[in-house]
């Protein structure tokens, strides 16, 4: 029931603001979406920030979930966007936007209760700068949970490329280096690992790669379906598209 009323969110949203919001209508977003928040305990007293929030849509349906939320994002335009949006949830949500770069938001230390970042790290040059910041404001025992882009089981060197300039990517991620990361930022109970691994949602990546993401309403829905369905016939495969990161301070 949560994934209809996601989506049935995200659809008015969509109409109410504009025709084309980025990732309103995407059956990978959908899907990451709902795998970020497996086995996340959320309370009602949660202080809750989103790094790299964009147009805000993901950051209103976890807002749902705690006490307020925050979102950050370096474009003003995104921000602008993410403003309106949550106007639409006004009196349900307690939310905030700020146009800004984490590491010059000054926050306190030991601020949030969670912090979320869904496939924004892999765009930031000064990724380890974040992850330190963010370890400085979370609270002890809070959680960082994350995505990003890993396209291991994409092959083709054009296509990566492809994807990497068009999309602004710094870094493609592995499980291995990563975990290396944050446990010497100090990070604990690290828990990573690849989703998107079935060769359909390799063949649906690629061809997205290709047609710039562009699926259509009631075709995203459907492909969000049938992708779940094969999702949960490679369980033991260990490479992916995006890695899933959940761990705490």
């Amino acid at each position: 029931m949560k994934i209809i009323e996601e989506l049935i969110l995200r659809m008015l949203i969509h109409f109410k603001l504009y025709p084309n919001i980025f990732l309103t209508f995407m059956p990978f977003k959908i899907y990451e979406f709902k795998e970020i928040q497996k086995g996340i305990k959320f309370s009602r007293d949660d202080l809750i920030l989103d790094i790299g929030c964009a147009n805000g849509l993901q950051t209103v349906l976890l807002g749902k979930r705690c006490k307020k939320i925050i979102g950050v994002d370096i474009s003003e335009k995104a921000v602008t966007t993410a403003k309106r949006i949550s106007g639409y949830m006004k009196g349900r949500i307690n939310s905030e936007f700020r146009c800004t770069k984490i590491e010059n938001a000054e926050f306190e230390s030991e601020y949030f209760d969670k912090i979320f970042s869904i496939c924004v790290i892999e765009h930031i040059p000064n990724y380890i700068e974040v992850l330190r910041e963010a370890y400085r404001i979370l609270k002890k025992n809070g959680e960082m949970i994350f995505s990003v882009d890993a396209l291991e089981t994409i092959e083709d060197s054009k296509l990566l490329e492809k994807h990497k300039k068009e999309h602004f990517v710094e870094k493609y991620f592995r499980k291995e280096e990563l975990k290396t990361i944050l446990d010497e930022i100090g990070f604990k109970k690290i828990d990573i690992y690849p989703i998107f691994k079935s060769e359909f949602t390799k063949r649906l990546f690629i061809k997205g790669i290709n047609n710039s993401f562009h699926y259509g309403y009631l075709r995203s829905i459907l492909a969000y379906f049938l992708l779940s369905y094969k999702e949960k016939h490679c369980a033991n495969e260990n490479k992916g598209i995006f890695l899933i990161v959940k761990c705490c301070k």
